[in-house]
This record gives C-alpha cells, structure tokens and sequence, in this order.
C-alpha cells in the first residue's frame, strides 16, 4: 500500500495502543484477534444476510478501518484511516454436518491471523449447523472490535436482516466511532488531566509497594527465579512470554441453578458478577501462593458508560491491574467491598493510557517487559441479546498468549447457566491448574453467598 493516502490519519487511542503493544512484540499474530459466533434457533437467507452485511458496513463505521505503518521496524508508527465506503462480493457458507467439523473448520479460521497491515482487518463466515441452525462467524482484529463491539454487530445485523426481510424502516443508525477516535485524541491533549492522571497512578503503584505474582501453577515459577536470581524477596518472575505462546482453550459451564444464586446475590448486593468470580479466583491462587494477601488480575474493562458509546463498534476497553489486599480476617462482604473500591477508582482513571501506566510501574520497581503480576486477564460480557432471535454464542480458541491464562466469561443465552473459557499458555499452566481454579471458584463463592461473614481465612482453609 502506498504510504501517500488520500484519507485522514488518526494515530492510535489508547485501547487499540493497549492492544497493538501485545500485537508488535508477538511472533504469532493472531494474539490480538476476536474469533466469535453465534447460531441462530431461525434460518436465515444467505444472500439476503449477505445485502445485510454490507449495508452494516456502512452503518458500523468501525467495519472500514484500515491500518498503515510508517516507517520500519518497532519504531514505525501506526495510523488508522476510515475508508468512505466498501463492501463485500462474497462471504463463505459452509454447511457443516458435525458438530466436530463446525470446530475444526472455525478454530482454524480462529488460528488464522489477521492482517491488518495487508487490507483484512475482519472475516465472516455463514454456515449451517449440523442440527438446521444458521450461524455466523465472526473474526475482527482486537483493534477494530473489543468483545462489547462484536455483541453491537451481530445486534445490530440481525436487525438490518429483518429490516430488509419484512420492508420495514432499518434501525436507528449506530454511532460514528471515527467521531470517538476524534474526541479520544482531543482528550489525550489535556495536560492538566493527564498529569492528574499520572500522578493517581504513581500513587496506586507506590501505595503497596511492589506487587506479588500469584501464579494460578501456584509459586513454582517464583521459587525458580529467586533460586536463579539469588534474591529470596524477589516478587515478580519473568510470566510472559511472547516466544513460548502456544495455548490451549477449556471450556467450563456453571449450571443454571448455581448460576441464579450468583445473580441473586449480585443483585441483592448490588455487587457485579465479575467482582464475585474474582474473589473466588483470588481465594484460589492466595492459598496456592504461601497464603498471599497481595494478588493481582488484570481486568479487561470496558469504556462503554454512555448510551452513544454502548451503541458504537470499535474497541473501547482497557487493562486495569486491580490489585486489592485482602486479609485473611476480611469477611466475604469486606473482601467484596475491597475489590469493588479498587476497581472503582480504576474505572474513574480510566481516561489515562493503560501503556504509560504500566511505563509508571516499570520504571519505578525496575520491571523488565516479561515482568508483569498479574495472574490473569479476565474479561465478563453481559449477555448477548438477538431481540427476536434465540441464539447461542461462543468463542474460539486463537492459539497463542503471551500471557499466563485469559478468562473470558459470560451468561449462556439458552439456560442462564454461566460459560466460561479458559486460554491458558501450556509452557505454564496445565488442565488440572484450571479444573482446580474453577471448581474452587465456584466453591468460595458459593461459601460466602452462603455465609457472609465468613472471613476469607475460613472460606481458603475449606477449598481443596
């Protein structure tokens, strides 16, 4: 492509910066990529999905993003244009008779990496499901769709489809994410916010001192750096690793029942459920980990606050560390209001760019680039709703993390039961690992939802 273009420029914004970072140091590309899909109970018209897709296109502004780099190397700088307009001539169908070749056929796909540097910044795919069902496939670079963006498409096309099915008024138009982009950009040029920003972060990181790596393997990676280093108070081993990257994916499901005293509580409570896995996460690798009360996940967020904003595409979300210290003497309503403070005051920094935060932490405790404390990225998605439609959604195992684990999780739309999947890099983490973390998850949680007074020790020194 030539680097003379006739399109404005935009440089990146800090979510898709977040992203690239991860996309720029890794040797297999398809790490920053969102393989989704959903199957539909009602069959659909392939050609007329397919005048579906490319009116959402035009409507989902998001859809025509192009990349370019200028310059060479890791120096070259990143630009983003909007193309004015562009469709697709064909999609794929694959008529899968299985259920087994429906998953090889689109982990594949999954596994594929996008090249957002060569025109692809997404694919599609319609297919039918062994059992009659339509499905649609979805894979979009991390830095055009966050998973909220990719729950606004299929929405958002599903309601173009039957617009056009039965001649009535297409849905009202989504918002504009170059008009984000724009503001973003604005924002950033801010120094009095920024520096606001900066100094809350230089204070988080310096409140506890240096963070503690509480492995989901438990403290074997630990022990084996301070053995090599030499250094017996060493907090932080080397966890990430963008050469070593194969992963694996489980999948798991809490059923419907267990699930509905989760919700129940969480609304009782005015408590989210994510804040209610990651405490029973958190019981978990602490026991693992000589009984830490310092444990640390990053949190994929979401920016989405407002109504323009939860009805646009684009990627919108950042990594917060959320760190919280929880004692063992904290009962199970303490440790939740714990969390759910640290988060909170993450969520209202999250205007400043998660990478020179993390530039902050690295460079006040010394932090090589594979130095990072976190033992997860965890990711919750509300429910993704078809309006008319019943469907059924999942994701796709990418193959590669330079990360230990990535949780992602979310409700199942066809019982209310909870899915989750595990992407675990297996040079560090095995399926028994994560048998264990969920099954004692789910136990701590239920332990607490129970009694609430229990005290964090108590619910620990009952898990397996």
């Amino acid at each position: 492509m030539s680097k003379t273009l006739p399109f404005k420029l935009y440089d990146l914004i800090p979510s898709q910066q977040s992203m690239y970072l991860m996309l720029k140091y890794s040797i297999h590309k398809q790490v920053m990529q969102v393989p989704s899909s959903i199957a539909l109970k009602d069959k659909l018209d392939f050609d007329l999905l397919l005048t579906a897709l490319n009116v959402e296109i035009a409507r989902n502004d998001c859809l025509r993003l192009r990349f370019v780099k200028l310059g060479r190397g890791l120096n070259a700088e990143v630009k983003q244009f909007f193309l004015p307009a562009w469709s697709v001539t064909d999609v794929p169908v694959k008529n899968f008779k299985t259920y087994e070749e429906q998953e090889a056929v689109l982990t594949a796909d999954a596994q594929t990496p996008i090249r957002i540097f060569k025109d692809e910044t997404f694919r599609v795919v319609f297919f039918t499901t062994a059992d009659g069902r339509t499905g649609i496939y979805l894979n979009v670079s991390h830095l055009v769709m966050d998973a909220a963006a990719t729950a606004v498409f299929y929405k958002d096309l599903l309601e173009v489809y039957r617009s056009l099915a039965t001649g009535t008024e297409l849905p009202k138009p989504l918002y504009s994410y170059r008009e984000y982009i724009v503001g973003e950009l604005a924002m950033l040029q801010n120094k009095e916010k920024m520096e606001k920003g900066a100094a809350f972060y230089h204070d988080f990181f310096e409140k506890d001192g240096c963070p503690f790596y509480a492995g989901v393997h438990g403290h074997d990676l630990l022990d084996a750096a301070r053995k090599k280093t030499g250094d017996p108070n060493l907090r932080i081993p080397q966890a990430y690793d963008p050469i070593h990257d194969k992963a694996l994916l489980l999948e798991k499901k809490i059923d419907p029942e267990t699930a509905a005293k989760f919700f129940d509580f969480c609304k009782a409570n005015l408590v989210s459920p994510e804040t209610l896995m990651q405490f029973g996460y958190r019981a978990h690798v602490s026991k693992l980990n000589y009984d830490t009360d310092d444990t640390l996940s990053l949190q994929l967020c979401s920016k989405r606050v407002t109504f323009k904003e939860k009805n646009m595409g684009g990627c919108l979300t950042q990594p917060l560390q959320v760190r919280a210290i929880i004692k063992d003497e904290f009962t199970f309503k303490e440790a939740l209001t714990e969390l759910d403070k640290v988060k909170n005051s993450l969520y209202r920094h999250m205007f400043f760019p998660y990478t020179e935060a993390l530039a902050i932490e690295r460079k006040m405790y010394n932090l090589k680039a594979t130095q990072m404390p976190s033992f997860m990225m965890f990711t919750w998605l509300p429910m993704i709703s078809g309006g008319e439609h019943e469907i059924e959604f999942r994701g796709y195992n990418i193959g590669r993390y330079v990360m230990p684990l990535y949780t992602f999780t979310y409700p199942d739309g066809k019982d209310m039961g909870i899915k989750f999947h595990y992407l675990y890099r297996i040079n560090s983490i095995t399926e028994q690992h994560l048998e264990a973390l969920h099954s004692n998850m789910i136990k701590a949680v239920l332990a607490g939802i129970e009694n609430p007074d229990l005290t964090f020790g108590e619910i620990k020194a009952a898990l397996d």
